[in-house]
């Protein structure tokens, strides 16, 4: 067949010898229109599907690098991958969260996490979270579904520079290890909202409309912690809350530089043994520490004061044993330090003063050895209710403690006393009863008692008898020995 015939099927072999143009002249009438139509449609299509495909990725690029244009805190979450940061916007975010991988969030100035007033506000259900920079507020109020502000069951997280408020509990850890909350600021929530039913229903049965004041029994704990192992609390303000920090079944943590006032017990702590509370602070409170049923804690360096009241206590030890007090102050408490039932615990190097009573000693506590402690300036130095206390010890390796008002004789100006100081307790219990016996405490008659009581110890008076008392150079002659031994040391010719 001829390769210029119409329609031939060898018309696109028209190379060879044939032109090109003359070979598409050939196509003519309607099925060239046709033709032409189709592909005419088939090349829009293609570019119509070509600029959607375009639209696509552009938008999928936006996505892959960019943070999700208006996504909420818990989508982003959802989203995130494992150990990826996330950056929380300026603004209120709408609780609750609940965080079940590991992430980080930051908070930028402004931005606060909301709760709607059920409910915990953040659930870390993860381990490995962190959480820096954030304001949260709104949790539930129901004491026995343990709302909180923030709720930890995740091992290693971290709760760091947050400002927590308006929540029953402000942070709940339970059953984890490893945890750091660190420079947080805690206030609890004071006030409820005012009742939305009309006045008129409570009358005579109810305040409840009236009076929208959180009554510290039922507010929450600052910091929370059942049945943990080794976390740190370091650095945080806690205040307004019922508890400031509460321990129960936490062993072997550290509390170290945290500040506490206006709670009900600033630390309240139960069967948890080996921590360590280094260097914190606990003011105004109706008790700056109850450290109860507990062995093998110390407790240095702290500050106890200014909890004032009736009934209030500066530390209360209570069947807590092999525990070490040492370098507290104790001052301007209703008690300062208590002991009841505790054994075999070291008291060493406290300040113990202005207080209405200096030290109430209970029954059943023995070989509890006191040294180097300063009792001073207190209204009552000690109460002991008439019990045996004996089986402590009031000196160490012969060192006392000080007692201001003690009979000094020191012949060979060691900084010990030379006799025994018997500290009284004349009044014991009644001062509970009849705080007016107050006014007898600087009588003349009690102290012709104290000043026959240092003599000879008279029959049927409660005291403490202190072997070793020390008196007002002892410190100035340890510091004298220490620089004679130091230079001692220098002068000495170097041991090759």
């Amino acid at each position: 067949m001829s390769a210029d015939v119409p329609g031939s099927a060898r018309v696109p072999r028209a190379g060879f010898g044939v032109a090109p143009k003359r070979t598409f002249l050939l196509f003519r009438g309607a099925p060239c229109f046709a033709h032409r139509r189709k592909v005419r449609d088939r090349e829009d299509a293609l570019a119509s599907t070509r600029d959607a495909c375009a639209t696509r990725i552009i938008a999928l690029t936006l996505c892959l690098t960019s943070p999700l244009s208006g996504a909420t805190l818990q989508q982003q979450i959802d989203v995130a991958a494992p150990n990826e940061t996330i950056r929380v916007e300026a603004g209120v975010h709408g609780g609750p969260i609940v965080i079940n991988k590991p992430v980080t969030l930051i908070g930028e100035p402004g931005a606060e996490i909301r709760g709607n007033g059920t409910g915990k506000v953040v659930t870390v259900a993860a381990t490995d979270v962190t959480l820096r920079g954030l304001r949260i507020t709104g949790s539930g109020l129901q004491l026995s579904d343990d709302d909180a502000a923030i709720f930890i069951t995740g091992n290693h997280s971290i709760i760091e520079n947050c400002v927590i408020a308006d929540s029953l509990h402000g942070i709940y850890l339970k059953k984890i290890s490893g945890a750091e909350i660190l420079n947080n600021r805690i206030q609890g929530k004071t006030t409820l909202d005012p009742s939305s039913e009309p006045v008129e229903k409570g009358i005579g049965t109810s305040t409840e409309n009236c009076d929208t004041t959180l009554v510290s029994n039922r507010r929450g704990n600052g910091i929370h912690q059942w049945n943990c192992e080794g976390n740190l609390l370091r650095g945080n303000e806690i205040s307004d809350t019922r508890d400031g920090i509460y321990f129960s079944f936490t062993n072997n943590s550290r509390v170290e530089n945290n500040l506490v006032h206006h709670v009900r017990y600033g630390l309240h702590y139960m069967y948890s043994d080996g921590n360590v509370f280094e260097n914190n602070t606990f003011s105004e409170n109706a008790a700056g520490a109850a450290i109860m049923f507990s062995k093998e804690l110390v407790v240095r360096g702290n500050r106890f004061i200014n909890n004032r009241g009736h009934r209030a206590y500066g530390l209360i030890f209570q069947s807590s044993d092999r525990s070490r007090l040492e370098k507290n102050e104790i001052t301007q408490n209703a008690v300062g330090l208590s002991f009841n039932q505790c054994n075999e615990n070291q008291i060493a190097r406290n300040r113990v003063m202005q207080n209405y009573i200096g030290l109430r000693f209970g029954s059943n506590s023995d070989g509890n050895r006191f040294t180097e402690n300063v009792f001073m300036q207190n209204l009552h130095p000690v109460e002991t209710g008439a019990s045996d206390v004996s089986g402590s010890r009031w000196a160490v390796n012969g060192v006392g403690n000080f007692w201001d008002g003690s009979f000094e004789l020191d012949l060979d100006r060691d900084g010990v006393n030379d006799l025994p100081h018997r500290e009284l307790d004349l009044f014991g219990v009644l001062r509970r009863d009849f705080p007016a016996v107050a006014f007898l405490s600087d009588s003349p008659a009690l102290k012709l008692l104290r000043f026959a009581e240092e003599r000879a110890a008279l029959p049927g008076i409660s005291y403490i008898e202190d072997p070793a008392p020390l008196n007002s150079h002892f410190w100035k002659v340890r510091a004298q020995r220490a620089a004679r031994a130091i230079q001692k040391i220098a002068d000495s010719p170097n041991e090759r």
